[in-house]
């Protein structure tokens, strides 16, 4: 795969080749055959298995490295495709069965290794290429999918996750933005609804985050009422501030999340998967890690 990011450099020094989806396309043309049955029964996209596993292993080496922005967005996007179909079959089960089914752990890491690898081709990408990523990516995943015979992500199914996943970048980025730090979970936490953590430099504070939109959060406190875990003056404290700590996981793995409203009244439209003007997500921030930022 080295070879081919090397050819596809090669083109564009030299005035040839296609956008950063061609070539990505190309190479996973060139891989990975045709499909003889398609959207027949269970599709079998066993032999993609050792590919996908293949591709994050190199995405996070070259992650980890010194590498240029353009190589880590090209094997993250390799990486993010080749999960697609995966992706859109475990989607499927999640949807058909809503009250759950044997498998639904498994289906539901399969989602969220496809959101990581989603997140990390967006934060590789030079700022040019944010405004129509969401839609190439679309096309190009639609592609393979048809290639192994799987029905891809419904639109109504990719546009959740797409709004979903530009909540969490933007206030990635946003709070970078802000001079304060932040790291994107492993798949371990993200079970346990942390989406990020969040540390103040000067302060060493730290704070899990889990974001959500405004349906979904009030949706989540009053859960958390019904289940006892707040009473009702922290839920009108919650509603009121925009957010709340929770205790999520059991035993020695409990651990305290919280739970923030990212709502457009307050910080702005999301355009490109960035926050225009961010001083108000910085202020909130910094509000949460003042009551509830730990020190390691």
């Amino acid at each position: 795969m080295w070879q081919q990011y090397g050819d596809y450099r090669a083109r564009k020094r030299a005035g040839h080749g296609g956008s950063l989806y061609e070539d990505v396309q190309l190479a996973l043309r060139n891989e990975v055959p045709i499909a003889t049955r398609r959207w027949r029964g269970q599709p079998n996209i066993e032999n993609l298995k050792p590919l996908i596993d293949r591709a994050k292993n190199e995405a996070t080496e070259i992650e980890n490295s010194d590498a240029l922005s353009g190589a880590k967005a090209w094997h993250w996007l390799r990486a993010l495709v080749l999960r697609a179909p995966q992706a859109a079959l475990a989607q499927g089960q999640m949807d058909r069965h809503k009250h759950g089914f044997p498998a639904r752990g498994e289906r539901l890491y399969e989602l969220i290794d496809f959101n990581d690898a989603f997140v990390s081709t967006v934060l590789a990408l030079d700022d040019p290429l944010l405004e129509g990523f969401a839609d190439e990516a679309k096309r190009l995943m639609d592609w393979f999918c048809k290639r192994v015979g799987v029905q891809g992500l419904t639109q109504e199914q990719y546009s959740a996750i797409v709004q979903g996943l530009s909540r969490e970048i933007a206030v990635f980025l946003g709070v970078q933005r802000e001079g304060l730090e932040a790291t994107m979970t492993s798949r371990t936490s993200d079970a346990l609804g942390i989406d990020m953590i969040i540390t103040e430099p000067e302060s060493d504070r730290s704070v899990n985050i889990d974001c959500k939109a405004p349906s979904a959060f009030r949706h989540r406190i009053y859960d958390l009422l019904r289940e006892g875990r707040l009473n009702n003056e922290e839920v009108t404290a919650a509603e009121t501030l925009g957010y709340i700590a929770e205790m999520n996981g059991h035993g020695s793995d409990r651990t305290e999340v919280v739970v923030w409203r990212i709502e457009r009244e307050r910080y702005g439209d999301i355009e490109g998967f960035t926050f225009s003007d961010t001083a108000e997500l910085g202020r909130t921030i910094r509000a949460i890690l003042k009551t509830y930022g730990t020190t390691n």
